[in-house]
């Protein structure tokens, strides 16, 4: 199925990740190359991704904060881990029971530790007294797709928390220092994702939000929580980036050549020298 251009309240994220149109994640492999872009999502003989544990604890943790209801039909916890010579033999035997009839149920279960950790991490959150505020009482993970302009090509973004005046995105992490988040919006592409929000609310709405925050939760003890706010000139820089990238990537469906890395000089880094 093809998603028509619109803002969708109620779509399903397997839907959303699904449909063909060009989200955050797409450029960001286009802008590492446009093969990287076919190998991800054009290559028909692609292998299964294998999920990372990283990935499953920013799944689930977005869900347990903003979907709660739908975080309770989708996970399960599993039993703490027993040994043998610590419980004796029956009460193992009722552990290694219960844990198969938990794995032929349609749930996906949790590891009693990430279980834990995701807890602390929410109630880390409900206690930020600077943070919360900036995630209840607003619209959640409603979709947006649109046309862009200059390139024709159809694009999507889904952002986490909507307010009237505010982009909140929850980010998981496990630094939420100012250098470390640094890097990680650079590598991530999180100001591209913001120049993104902003210009779908705009397109569909003719609306205009100039604030984007990242909210971002560590993954460890003491699950520290961290505000940032993305300026101006780093949205301007991810909203360049994405337009162009997007008509980058019109030239390569027209022409179905998608290059890998271009041949380069490469010098030793100052500090090596």
């Amino acid at each position: 199925m093809i998603i028509t251009p619109g803002i969708y309240n109620n779509l399903s994220n397997e839907l959303y990740h699904a449909d063909p149109a060009i989200s955050r994640t797409g450029i960001m492999h286009f802008l590492k190359s446009p093969f990287n872009y076919w190998a991800n999502y054009l290559n028909p003989n692609k292998p299964t991704p294998k999920s990372k544990p990283s990935w499953k604890i920013g799944t689930a943790f977005h869900m347990m904060v903003l979907e709660p209801e739908l975080f309770e039909n989708t996970y399960l916890m599993k039993s703490k881990p027993v040994l043998l010579k610590d419980v004796g033999r029956e009460k193992y035997e009722t552990y290694k029971n219960d844990l198969k009839a938990l794995e032929s149920t349609d749930y996906q279960l949790i590891e009693y530790e990430d279980f834990i950790t995701l807890r602390n991490m929410r109630v880390s959150l409900l206690n930020h007294e600077k943070a919360w505020p900036l995630i209840e009482g607003a619209t959640y993970e409603q979709s947006y797709f649109w046309q862009d302009k200059h390139s024709g090509l159809m694009v999507k973004s889904r952002p986490d928390v909507l307010h009237s005046n505010m982009i909140v995105d929850l980010k998981t992490c496990n630094d939420a220092s100012s250098h470390a988040y640094q890097r990680e919006m650079l590598n991530y592409h999180y100001h591209t994702q913001g120049a993104m929000v902003r210009d779908a609310i705009y397109e569909l709405t003719g609306e205009t939000i100039n604030t984007v925050i990242n909210v971002c939760v560590e993954t460890s003890y003491p699950f520290n929580v961290a505000i940032k706010i993305i300026d101006e000139s780093a949205l301007e820089v991810g909203h360049k980036k994405y337009k162009q990238a997007l008509l980058d990537m019109k030239a390569c469906f027209e022409t179905n050549t998608w290059e890998s890395y271009e041949p380069e000089i490469v010098s030793l880094p100052s500090w090596a020298t």
